[in-house]
């Protein structure tokens, strides 16, 4: 039986939006570190210090293919885990608008993991999330996206550096949107 990742774990699609809706419409200084950090762990699953310990010259944004080294802890006994990641174009304008004139040496989003789930929790209120979702529930929605639309379980794991795939199969569980929709997909047989 596949482990179960309950419904406070994640963000559906439609709060995703309405979060990043948040995050966007914000008017404040730090406006591009919020949108550049919360549209980075959306989209890649990389975990929230995984984030956090990302410096300038992790991020190679140049090119066709926008490119972002991973720093994860090998354990041993393990496959090597994917440490570089090809980026959206999206989140790869934000992160280059964030970081425009910065030092190699200067890690990208210079705030704790405190400050990082103190920013989640005041904008998924403000996009008037009611149920406790945390910070690190960015990653499960990602993965939970990524099996979506892969269907590979095995990319999966590689991309989000699990050791094994039954961590990588908590994401299997659908949301109810998207189990009417496969329903109504099949079509009536008369």
């Amino acid at each position: 039986m596949f482990p179960r990742m309950t419904r406070e774990r994640y963000l559906s699609d439609s709060e995703l939006e309405a979060f990043m809706r948040a995050v966007r419409e914000r008017r404040h200084v730090h406006q591009p570190r919020d949108h550049a950090l919360f549209a980075l762990l959306a989209n890649t699953g990389i975990r929230p210090s995984e984030a956090l310990a990302l410096t300038r010259a992790d991020l190679h944004l140049g090119g066709s293919e926008p490119l972002m080294r991973v720093r994860r802890k090998r354990r041993p006994h393990a496959p090597a885990p994917i440490t570089e990641l090809v980026l959206n174009a999206n989140v790869a304008k934000l992160l280059r608008r964030h970081v425009k004139g910065m030092e190699r040496s200067v890690r990208v989003f210079a705030m704790t993991k405190r400050q990082s789930e103190r920013l989640f929790h005041y904008y998924r209120n403000k996009a008037g999330i009611t149920h406790g979702c945390k910070l690190y529930g960015l990653r499960h929605t990602a993965g939970m996206r990524m099996v979506r639309h892969t269907r590979d379980l095995r990319l999966v794991q590689a991309i989000m550096g699990h050791q094994r795939l039954r961590a990588t199969s908590v994401y299997l569980q659908s949301d109810p949107n998207t189990l009417r929709r496969a329903f109504a997909a099949t079509g009536t047989v008369l």
